[in-house]
């Protein structure tokens, strides 16, 4: 028995260093061994972290980014699933594509991590972007994951993959019903393609708003509800800082302006001012929108967090795209996995991001659809909620609150929660 022991620990394998390097275009982590061991890998959302557990080898890791803009922010210890084993976390900014393979250098074993974010390359200038648009309100929808990419599985082994690429065809299903709404998929089959390139085929479609259907996961099964998520301030104005600085991709946003500006430096302040408006519309557009569908997914589904999220994701990075991630549910959780297989539950899941789609764009038509043609001269409906003030629907409907006091009649600034309110166009 004790020769038995002695061998068991003599096959372990020790790690002897991590080396973590963070480049523009991603991140890789190398973990030098004194001998080739195994490793299984998962990954866990909000935060977005990868695990690695290193099988029969023992040693310990710690890394701490000095910048908050890196991919790997922090490399850690957790507890394994048996003492011969080590645990490493990854803690990330962002879920993107990743790669772990075991490789022999000539220092020796290695497992290597690399994780792959390419910053979007825009090698064509796309200009007038509104003006030469058609009738209907483009949505593009994208199926989280696919491909080499399973995502998140469940307990019975269902594929995120496979339960967002079935939502989004039903979401296209009812939106190409609904006249002057068209929607077009990032990905119609079983295919990779990676976060970055998403919000790329949005704009080549034209998308008037990007949202991207996901599922969510949890290293315990309790967890459960639906979320939605739109990017957050840092990452936004980390994507606004770098096209600023590359004059060769501002056309992603002057073109969704409909304006052609000369880039010289003189014109750098109207450019700026230009780009930054263009995102910060895009980005109140996220907000809008997703309160929206986030009302609707109450009515049929139970909401892990019940207001928008704000996360650095990188499908959500279009400076000029309302975009919007939608968590249908956790994957890891046993009723939601079943439910997520059944297909009536994916109906209704898709019909109620489809009424907050419409909901929306019914108050918020982009210009040059048929639907802004339609409602031009329609007046609006609005429901008073708590905390809200004439001055801020005002601003929310670009109107003044003269227009609004005289068209309900009203003889004071106050109002009531729930009161109703026709908000004039025009």
């Amino acid at each position: 028995m004790m020769m038995s022991w002695s061998q068991v620990a003599l096959a372990q394998a020790t790690i002897q260093r991590l080396q973590v390097s963070n480049p523009q275009s991603g991140a890789q982590a190398l973990i030098k061994l004194n001998k080739e061991a195994r490793a299984s890998h998962f990954t866990l959302s909000n935060p977005t972290r990868l695990v690695v557990d290193i099988r029969n080898a023992q040693g310990k890791a710690k890394y701490q980014a000095n910048d908050p803009d890196e991919l790997i922010q922090r490399v850690r210890n957790s507890t394994p699933k048996t003492s011969k084993d080590t645990r490493f976390v990854f803690e990330l900014n962002e879920a993107v594509e990743y790669e772990l393979r075991n490789e022999n250098r000539k220092d020796g074993p290695y497992i290597v991590v690399k994780f792959n974010d390419p910053q979007p390359v825009f090698d064509t200038v796309i200009t007038g972007r509104q003006t030469q648009r058609d009738d209907d309100i483009v949505i593009v929808l994208d199926p989280g994951h696919g491909g080499r990419d399973p995502g998140s599985v469940g307990p019975q082994g269902t594929y995120e993959k496979h339960i967002t690429l079935a939502i989004a065809n039903k979401l296209k299903q009812r939106i190409n019903a609904e006249k002057g709404m068209r929607a077009v998929l990032t990905r119609q089959k079983d295919y990779y393609i990676s976060p970055s390139q998403r919000p790329l085929i949005a704009r080549e479609k034209k998308a008037d708003i990007l949202i991207s259907i996901h599922a969510d996961a949890f290293h315990t099964p309790q967890p459960r509800g639906a979320s939605v998520w739109t990017i957050n301030e840092r990452r936004s104005n980390t994507e606004f800082a770098r096209l600023l600085e590359n004059k060769s991709r501002q056309s992603e946003l002057l073109s969704g302006a409909s304006t052609v500006i000369a880039q010289t430096d003189e014109d750098l302040g109207f450019v700026r001012t230009i780009l930054d408006m263009t995102k910060e519309g895009a980005r109140k557009s996220s907000y809008e929108a997703s309160d929206y569908i986030i009302k609707e997914l109450k009515k049929v589904t139970k909401m892990h967090k019940k207001e928008r999220q704000y996360a650095s994701l990188a499908v959500l990075t279009a400076q000029d795209i309302p975009s919007i991630l939608v968590e249908v549910g956790f994957i890891s959780n046993p009723t939601e996995e079943k439910n997520l297989n059944w297909s009536k539950y994916r109906q209704k899941l898709a019909d109620s991001i489809f009424v907050g789609l419409k909901n929306y764009f019914k108050v918020y038509p982009p210009n040059g659809t048929l639907w802004a043609r339609l409602e031009q001269n329609t007046d609006l409906q609005h429901t008073v909620r708590s905390g809200e003030s004439l001055f801020k629907i005002a601003r929310r409907y670009d109107t003044s609150i003269d227009k609004i006091k005289r068209a309900n009649k009203l003889t004071r600034d106050t109002l009531k929660v729930n009161q109703k309110l026709t908000i004039p166009r025009g």
